[in-house]
């Protein structure tokens, strides 16, 4: 997996390869970066060193001219690639040879609902579904595997006794994890529910003078469960990815009367707080190996003639020479609310430019001919 995303190479490096390609493409060559001439130009091309500029730029473009041949394009992205320093990509064991481990797919880490809310009163843990939410996007976030998207606001799941396996039909609908997918401008959606965060033995913590013998003579349950099913969607086909059950416990040794935030320092320093943090670890790791394998879906937001905007960005780890399939998105009448059905059109595009949120890509056909649309898709597997 990529290490180093596009988006953390130096800028300056980035404005002078753009700017010396630029000055060779529309002089008829391609400059080199010592700043000699190829075949075409009839003299060296001088690159300046860059000057003082903004640190953060509001919207950095790579790009290279429409038309060439895809070679050319491919041999712009080794070049491009060779300044970002990428280290060489590893295929993922579970599906060698694919194209879409290469990149980072948008995931939007949804809400987390809590079965039985009384569980949480017990030692004061507030918001338990916001915080496992907001910990697992950071490290989805920190992992630099996947664009994390956060949105703990969405909660997916009507009634959380039959979540998350979802029955089309009901009021569990597959079509909110569309609704966020569209929202968060990310293909796939994680969600769930926790079953479980009480303690064993509420009377390990009385503090009457009988408890207190108890205790002395006997050892007490001082431990606290922590059970979740968690389950991965892609909003766009309504496929469901992934579906497990996750638990853990460990003693809470915290004071009766003491109020500790769920996901503060305080929580994570304690017996029960380790074994949540090791089954979010868990459950991130996992989910990083189960998108690797997924094709990845890019939304289609205009058409004009043969070119096409894309919804992805260099974050994505694509660059210019990069190829996709076409695909168009069905929706019928009689499945309201359902996701689209795909359909290959054996069309491929060719990638051209990029930005922060969004490319530009070429097609050999007209959109017109081959029924693509905004709201269709690109899609590399």
């Amino acid at each position: 997996m990529l290490n180093n995303g596009p988006a953390g190479f130096s800028v300056c490096r980035v404005i002078a390869f753009v700017s010396s390609f630029g000055i060779a493409l529309f002089s008829g060559g391609v400059a080199s970066a010592n700043g000699q001439a190829t075949a075409g130009s009839d003299k060296a091309v001088k690159t300046e060193e860059p000057k003082d500029i903004a640190p953060e730029p509001i919207h950095l473009v790579i790009t290279k001219e429409v038309g060439r041949t895809q070679g050319v394009l491919d041999a712009y992205a080794k070049t491009i690639r060779n300044e970002q320093d990428i280290e060489p990509f590893e295929p993922n064991a579970q599906c060698p040879g694919a194209d879409a481990p290469k990149y980072r797919k948008k995931l939007a880490v949804a809400g987390f609902s809590l079965e039985h809310p009384g569980q949480s009163v017990f030692g004061g843990l507030k918001d338990v579904g916001k915080a496992v939410s907001t910990s697992l996007y950071q490290r989805f976030e920190q992992s630099e595997r996947v664009q994390a998207f956060s949105a703990p606001q969405w909660q997916m799941f009507a009634s959380r006794s039959a979540a998350p396996t979802m029955t089309v039909g009901s009021s569990n609908k597959l079509g909110k994890y569309s609704a966020v997918s569209r929202e968060m401008g990310a293909q796939f959606v994680m969600s769930g529910v926790i079953r479980d965060v009480g303690v064993n033995n509420p009377g390990a913590w009385d503090t009457d003078y009988g408890a207190k013998v108890m205790r002395a003579l006997f050892s007490s349950d001082t431990s606290r469960n922590f059970e979740l099913d968690m389950i991965v969607h892609d909003g766009y086909t309504g496929r469901v990815i992934m579906e497990k059950r996750y638990s853990g416990s460990g003693r809470w040794d915290v004071p009766r009367n003491e109020q500790i935030s769920f996901g503060s320092p305080r929580f994570f320093d304690t017996a029960y707080g380790q074994a949540v943090e090791k089954v979010l670890g868990d459950m991130t790791s996992d989910v990083i190996a189960q998108l690797d394998c997924q094709p990845m879906l890019v939304p289609i937001t205009e058409v004009t003639g043969k070119d096409l905007l894309l919804e992805v960005g260099t974050p994505s780890g694509l660059l210019p020479g990069a190829k996709m399939h076409l695909v168009r998105a069905e929706s019928g009448l009689a499945r309201p609310g359902e996701p689209a059905q795909l359909w290959d059109t054996g069309v491929e595009l060719h990638i051209h430019s990029l930005s922060l949120d969004s490319a530009r890509a070429w097609m050999p056909k007209l959109g017109s001919h081959i029924n693509i649309q905004k709201g269709d898709y690109a899609v590399i597997d």
